[in-house]
């Protein structure tokens, strides 16, 4: 298997983003799912696919505080630099929408991630994740919804 054995997995999302992709114009693409569910495994595939930069917005998380925040100046630099240097850039991440909504930016493009083996979360994360499901929708939003089950 080449393309670190991932191919025929992800198959299907490469099909769905190479027309959005096409001559890799400044677009942002964001990759949202439940915590564990495979949104940085597939990101890291599809920015080595398509030779692209990808956010990997765990980085950016305020540790220890018992709830989703990020830096999201350090985000917003990013994707500006991307965006200036007429280039698409990937972001992935839990809440991802809610990320962007933040920093007045949109994705062009979605893809949501589930995943059957995803692991139950601790209450207090799993609340902010519900909560954020209800407001961003972004299963209802996905242009793609990519289902796993490992």
């Amino acid at each position: 298997m080449s393309k670190n054995g991932r191919d025929k997995e992800y198959a299907p999302v490469v099909e769905a983003l190479a027309p959005v992709l096409h001559n890799l114009p400044p677009r942002i693409i964001a990759i949202d799912g439940r915590p564990y569910s495979g949104k940085t495994t597939l990101g890291r595939f599809l920015s080595w696919w398509f030779n692209i930069s990808l956010i990997e917005t765990d980085l950016f998380l305020f540790e220890g505080e018992g709830r989703y925040r990020y830096r999201e100046e350090e985000v917003a630099r990013i994707i500006d630099a991307r965006m200036s240097a007429d280039r698409p850039v990937i972001i992935e991440g839990v809440t991802v929408l809610r990320q962007l909504a933040a920093i007045n930016r949109a994705a062009d493009f979605l893809i949501y991630v589930e995943n059957a083996s995803a692991p139950t979360l601790q209450r207090e994360y799993e609340v902010q994740f519900k909560d954020y499901e209800a407001e961003f929708k972004p299963r209802q939003r996905a242009g793609f919804t990519l289902k796993l089950d490992h």
